[in-house]
C-alpha cells in the first residue's frame, strides 16, 4: 500500500449535519470519536450506522456521505473546509454530546500502486466496529495516537501520521477479515486456508527461489492438479502468474525505495539476467524498470 502524504483533521458537526464526499483517487477513512452518524453510498445496499470508535474505509473513486440520519442533505466537503479549517484554530470541541452530534476524525492518502495490493477484492466502501468497549487493543491505541496529533502537532507530525495511517490499515484490515463479510477478498481466503496459507508464505518470504507448481504443491502438501485448481479457485489466477505478480510487486517497492541496480532487483525477484526481468516487468507493469524508478520517486504533487 505504502500510504504517503495523509491528510488527516477532526470535525464537531452539530445536527442536522451531512458531508459528501466526491470521487477521488486516493484512500478515505472516517472514525467516530464520539457521538454517531450514519454513511450512505451508491455502492452500499443501505446507509449504514456508524457509533463511536466505528470506521470506514472507502476506496478510490468512491462517493459518499456522512450525516446525522440517513435522510439528512450532505453538503460538499469543499464547501465546508473554511468552516472546518476555523474549527481546528481553536481549542478543543464541545463536551456534550447532542442526539445526531457527531465528532469524526476524516482522513485521506495517497498510495502507492503495486500489481498484487491489499485493497485487491475489497469491497467500495466497508466499516465495521472499531475499538468499542476494547480500549486496550493495538487499533485504539493508533486512533488516540492519531487524534494526539492532531490536538499536539510536534517535530516529525507528517512522518508520524503516515505511519499511524499504515497502521491503522494494518490493524483494520486484521479486523475486517475475522468478518464474515470478509470472503470478498481472495487473499483472506487464501490465507485462512492452512495449506494455501503456506505456500503464500514460501513465495512472499523467497520470490527469487525457483518456485515450480509441482514443488509449490508439495509444500502444501496436496497433488498437483488438487493444488492447481485450489489456488486458482481461491486468488483468481494460476500459481505461477500470481508468483510473477508478486515478484514484480517486490520489484516495484525495490526500483523506489533502494539503491539496487535493475540487475540486483532481477536476482532478487527470482530473474536469471535483466532482461528477462526487464521484459516480465514492462509485460506486467507497462513501463520498463527504469522508467518505473524514475515516476516512483517524484516527488508527490
Amino acid at each position: 500500500m505504502r500510504p504517503r502524504g495523509a491528510v488527516v483533521g477532526t470535525s464537531w458537526m452539530r445536527a442536522p449535519w451531512g458531508i459528501a464526499f466526491d470521487r477521488a483517487p486516493y484512500v478515505r477513512f472516517n472514525i467516530v470519536l464520539d457521538g454517531h452518524c450514519w454513511v450512505r453510498s451508491s455502492h452500499l445496499e443501505r446507509p449504514v450506522r456508524l457509533a463511536k470508535h466505528d470506521l470506514v474505509f472507502v476506496l478510490p473513486d468512491t462517493a459518499h456521505a456522512l450525516a446525522s440520519n440517513p435522510a439528512t442533505p450532505a453538503i460538499p466537503i469543499a464547501k465546508l473546509m473554511p468552516q472546518l479549517r476555523e474549527q481546528w484554530q481553536r481549542d478543543g470541541f464541545p463536551r456534550r454530546v447532542r442526539a445526531g452530534d457527531a465528532l469524526v476524525l476524516h482522513g485521506s492518502y495517497q498510495f502507492e500502486p503495486t500489481v498484487l495490493s491489499a485493497l485487491s477484492g475489497l469491497p467500495r466502501i466497508f466499516s465495521f466496529r472499531g475499538a468499542r468497549g476494547r480500549d486496550s487493543t493495538p487499533l485504539a491505541a493508533v486512533i488516540a495516537a492519531l487524534a494526539a496529533e492532531l490536538q499536539s502537532p510536534a517535530a516529525g507530525r507528517q512522518v508520524a501520521i503516515d505511519r499511524l495511517v499504515d497502521l491503522l490499515l494494518v490493524y483494520s484490515l486484521r479486523e475486517w477479515s475475522a468478518s464474515n463479510n470478509a470472503s470478498t477478498a481472495a487473499w483472506v481466503v487464501a490465507v485462512r486456508f492452512p495449506a494455501l496459507g503456506r505456500v503464500l508464505s514460501g513465495m512472499h518470504g523467497m520470490p527469487h527461489y525457483p518456485w515450480t507448481v509441482a514443488g509449490l504443491a508439495r509444500e502444501a502438501g496436496m497433488s498437483r492438479s488438487a493444488f492447481a485448481a485450489a489456488f486458482a479457485t481461491a486468488l483468481g489466477r494460476p500459481p505461477l502468474a500470481y508468483l510473477t505478480e508478486w515478484r514484480m510487486t517486490v520489484a516495484m517497492n525495490l526500483l523506489r525505495d533502494s539503491k539496487l541496480s535493475v540487475e540486483q532487483v532481477a536476482a532478487k525477484c527470482g530473474y536469471g539476467n535483466a532482461f528477462a526481468f526487464s521484459s516480465a516487468f514492462k509485460r506486467t507493469v507497462g513501463t520498463p524498470p527504469s522508467a518505473h524508478r524514475r515516476r516512483a520517486r517524484l516527488p508527490a504533487s
